[in-house]
């Protein structure tokens, strides 16, 4: 039975995947190039965009075939992410589901490579009041193993792996939460909507498109 939910964050609870990648791709503009979401997508879920799966300064460098001042790129950037995160609204269907999951005494957490005062500044900005009963986040680690949050998570809301659900926006995020032996649900957004998510147990468009008792089912196999 399924008694915990757990959610990531950006893409999932807020629209902050949208900016997150526009802000990359207003900087490759001011150079003259695009920034495809094919070459984008490795980054999504993987907690940097500069190292990993994905450098989004070295791609502009092979698309402009210049070398480019790396700290002054990521600086321009970063202020132009926080310029448009910040107006980055709630998701459709949380408040929601959330609403229905407090009804229903189910143990909820957030579960993300965020920071835990962005989080909670988001959450306050968006009118979002739910009381979590975890808030896991990577902090000054933002490339950390998510699987670990999430096993961190399932100790600190004291459930087993087959009593939570996750719900993930990326095919990384969904392979985390597996590895922790959680099952997931994917909820792609704008941004990751043509992604593969063959791992996850079931996807949904929105958590608006079906209630909890109904999303409940579909993670039992009903």
């Amino acid at each position: 039975m399924i008694t915990a939910l757990l959610f990531d964050f950006d893409g999932v609870i807020v629209d902050t995947e949208v900016p997150t990648f526009q802000s990359w791709r207003d900087t490759y503009a001011e150079y003259g190039v695009d920034l495809a979401l094919d070459d984008w997508l490795p980054a999504v879920g993987s907690g940097s965009s500069t190292s990993g799966a994905f450098d989004a300064v070295a791609h502009l460098e092979r698309l402009t075939g210049t070398t480019v001042d790396r700290e002054a790129v990521i600086a321009h950037r970063t202020q132009r992410k926080a310029e448009l995160y910040a107006r980055a609204p709630l998701l459709p269907g949380v408040r929601e589901r959330l609403a229905e999951a407090q009804e229903r005494g189910m143990k909820t957490a957030i579960v993300t490579r965020n920071r835990d005062d962005r989080v909670r500044a988001h959450c306050d900005m968006v009118g979002l009041d739910h009381q979590w009963q975890a808030l896991i986040c990577a902090n000054e680690e933002p490339t950390r193993d998510k699987a670990e949050l999430y096993s961190h998570a399932l100790a600190v809301l004291d459930v087993y792996a087959d009593q939570a659900l996750a719900f993930e926006d990326s095919p990384s995020g969904v392979r985390a939460a597996k590895r922790a032996r959680v099952r997931c649900a994917a909820v792609p957004n704008e941004i990751t909507r043509g992604a593969a998510f063959d791992e996850a147990d079931f996807a949904l468009s929105s958590l608006a498109e079906q209630s909890l008792d109904e999303i409940l089912r579909m993670a039992s196999g009903g």
